[in-house]
């Protein structure tokens, strides 16, 4: 059964590895047609038929893909199609739920004149789909105006000289003509046309939305890693393409991972958002000073700060960004575009010879197309690990695991007997009761050999048959000890009874025995404790499930969290389970108990990957857990007479199987009868292997309360015989 068990949790856990899913199918341009006309007013009027299959889908939606540079830009934009609608706003197209789609879109494309010496020359991406999509097949045409006098072209497909991998390109008179042999798949086909000297001087020149004419930024990283950040900005609106908001967090890491704090701004009309964007007023410029410091929230390894302000589409006459450090820090730069065909470049950069400072300034006006980045690499030692309300559960969880310990620490008895002695008080079914063993009906076998030992009975031997003889009745053990005795010789003549008439008329007697023996146990249960008990069990998976809630509000992985949280919930109270199961005496494989770990933290580092923060918290508030179900789980409090009990027979447990020999043969000196009365105990404290290894290699004084048919008493090694023959008689066919 443990094996199925198993199979089928490691198949669970496959089941959490995080594959690709691929959708069986997928959406498609399965044919575009493009009809382009490049006019000498520097527009290119085109028209596209766009054949789409499309995966069933009540809301389908694709966005534009356009372009939008300062090399060009669509405008007039214009859909025509009984299937579809444009959203203008937000340049997107809605589909309905067929599965073939067929759209006519038709827009403008308004060409900048190029500042650098290369004016005429003119590159279209012939493959680029306005739908971001695999294309099958494609046509283009493209008509120059009989104005439009070309030098020379090139179609780049990533080969030279005219040669197109992708499809075949020809002129006929004034007219491009393009068709592909294969599926496009997002791969540029570039055509590239030279024209006359001076053909396109008088193209309009592309007007940033937002210019900055000063962009002053001075950041001191702080001992802890927060950032303080202090901005100097001249600010001028060129367009009211866009609202114009600035990221004051500069990049990654960003909210939630960071937040701002201390935030002085030089306008007091101007409020920033909980996510770090400052709306820019409404007027033409705006000259502004910020003051704030970004502090960690998560374990970041890195800050990432971006100074191109792509987000508002920017042109930047002046940058200078300066960096100071308490230590020397690894620092990465990415300097995108801001180096010209000519190698000229437009950043310079500076690092002080400690290399705690670093300074970064524009040599010439950088555009929307340039990008300026640093990347400071957050060392180790110095990663926030325990901060906000992640650093509380996960202290949450540490506290309960110390509870834990605590509670379970002490709810045992420190009273050390004498070592070697017999637990008093108690009968083999009892110890068996006192450490949560598993205890069946066949269990009561060691008690009618104990009763032999202690000289209540008689035990007579014959082949394969035995009798039981009373010699006295018991006195000081519990009740239903007292009624067992008295049932069970009442199978037969009051004061004896023979092995079948157990075996045929002793089921009702050993399941009432067995029923009285679990329900007097009860008396040394601890009701409050064990509430307390419970208690910490459920606080512990408190901390792990609210830790990965807060994860999934920042990842938004609700069914990733899921799968491999409630994974992980299950599997730690398995363990508990398992280990309550061993100290029950069921057989459960180390090898088992080990796959089952093994899983448990494959899946805690599936956790740990999946979520943004990788936090520490996290993987402490699940191991406290774990080790909160692996030590109360198994456990079952006791009163203090419970306790002392307990302690007795566990201490005899253990010495039976560490106590020197000199002082076992010391026992048996004192009482001859030792192994006899330890026999029972040892078989239901699961013992018996050692019982053996220490016993049979001694010589050992006859068993006088255990006779062969003719009164002759027998040799130790006849209890093996006795209490298998006792256990079949007892055992619930």
């Amino acid at each position: 059964m443990m094996k199925k068990l198993l199979s089928i949790l490691i198949l669970l856990g496959l089941c959490f590895i995080p594959l690709p899913v691929h959708a069986a199918e997928k959406e498609r341009i399965t044919v575009r047609s493009v009809a382009a006309v490049l006019h000498s007013d520097k527009t290119i009027t085109v028209t596209e038929t766009l054949q789409l299959s499309l995966p069933p889908n009540e809301d389908y939606e694709l966005f534009l893909n356009l372009p939008d540079n300062s090399q060009m830009k669509a405008e007039k934009v214009k859909l025509i199609s009984e299937q579809a609608v444009l959203d203008p706003q937000w340049n997107s197209i809605q589909f309905n739920r067929d599965p073939q789609v067929e759209l006519q879109l038709e827009y403008t494309l308004q060409l900048f004149q190029d500042e650098d010496e290369q004016a005429d020359t003119l590159t279209l991406n012939l493959a680029r789909s306005p739908l971001d999509l695999p294309t099958d097949k494609l046509h283009v045409e493209l008509q120059l105006d009989p104005e439009l006098r070309r030098d020379n072209w090139i179609l780049d497909c990533g080969q030279s000289g005219n040669l197109c991998r992708y499809g075949e390109g020809r002129w006929q008179d004034q007219t491009f003509v393009f068709d592909s042999n294969q599926v496009l798949d997002y791969q540029d086909v570039n055509l590239i046309l030279n024209f006359d000297e001076g053909t396109f001087a008088s193209a309009p020149v592309y007007l940033w939305p937002s210019r900055y004419t000063l962009w002053r930024i001075e950041i001191e990283v702080l001992p802890q890693m927060d950032l303080q950040v202090h901005q100097e900005i001249l600010w001028t609106r060129q367009s009211d393409d866009l609202d114009p908001m600035l990221d004051l967090f500069l990049g990654w890491p960003s909210y939630p991972d960071a937040q701002l704090k201390e935030v002085v701004i030089s306008d007091p009309a101007l409020e920033v958002s909980k996510y770090g964007f400052l709306k820019l007023p409404e007027t033409q410029e705006v000259a502004l000073t910020l003051d704030y410091r970004i502090e960690l929230t998560s374990s970041a390894d890195q800050w990432r700060l971006n100074f191109d302000d792509s987000m508002n589409q920017a042109q930047i006459d002046e940058l200078e960004v300066t960096l100071r450090m308490p230590q020397d820090l690894e620092v990465m730069t990415d300097f995108y575009n801001v180096l010209n065909y000519d190698d000229h470049k437009k950043m310079t950069m500076e690092r002080s010879e400690d290399g705690r400072q670093l300074h970064l300034s524009s040599t010439q006006t950088l555009t929307g197309d340039d990008r300026v980045s640093l990347t400071i690499e957050i060392p180790n030692s110095m990663q926030r690990v325990l901060c906000g309300s992640m650093g509380f559960w996960s202290m949450f969880a540490i506290g309960v695991l110390l509870a834990a310990g605590l509670f379970r620490g002490l709810n045992r008895s420190a009273n050390r007997r004498s070592i070697g002695e017999l637990p008093n008080g108690v009968n083999p079914v009892q110890a068996a009761l006192l450490t949560h063993r598993q205890t069946e009906s066949e269990m009561l076998a060691a008690v009618i050999v104990n009763w032999a030992a202690r000289n209540y009975i008689q035990v007579q031997m014959d082949g394969r048959t035995f009798r039981l003889f009373r010699r006295r009745s018991l006195i000081h053990q519990p009740q239903w000890e007292k009624q067992f005795m008295h049932s069970l010789f009442h199978l037969g003549d009051g004061n004896s009874v023979t092995a079948e008439e157990i075996r045929l008329r002793g089921q009702a007697c050993v399941q009432e025995a067995l029923q009285q023996a679990k329900s007097e146990a009860a008396q040394w249960r601890h009701p409050g404790l064990s509430g307390l008990r419970w208690l910490l069990i459920l606080l512990s998976v408190l901390p792990p499930v609210i830790l990965l809630w807060m994860q999934v509000q920042q990842t938004h992985r609700l069914v990733v969290a899921i799968l491999l949280g409630g994974g992980l919930l299950r599997l730690s109270f398995i363990l508990g389970s398992r280990i309550l199961a061993r100290k029950q005496g069921k057989k459960g494989s180390r090898i088992q108990f080990a796959g089952l770990a093994l899983l448990w933290l494959i899946l805690l580092e599936w956790v740990m990957e999946y979520f943004v923060l990788r936090s520490l918290p996290l993987a402490i508030s699940y191991i406290s857990m774990a080790a909160v179900q692996v030590l109360l789980v198994p456990m079952k409090p006791l009163n203090p007479e419970g306790l002392r009990l307990r302690q007795q027979v566990v201490q005899w447990r253990g010495d039976l199987k560490q106590m020197p020999d000199k002082k076992l043969d010391e026992w048996l000196e004192r009482d001859p009868e030792y192994a006899l009365k330890s026999y029972g105990y040892a078989r239901t404290l699961n013992v018996a292997d050692v019982w053996e290894k220490r016993f049979y290699p001694r010589v050992l004084p006859l068993l006088e309360t255990v006779v062969d048919a003719g009164g002759q008493p027998e040799r130790i090694w006849v209890l093996d015989e006795l209490y298998d023959r006792l256990q079949h008689c007892l055992k619930n066919e």
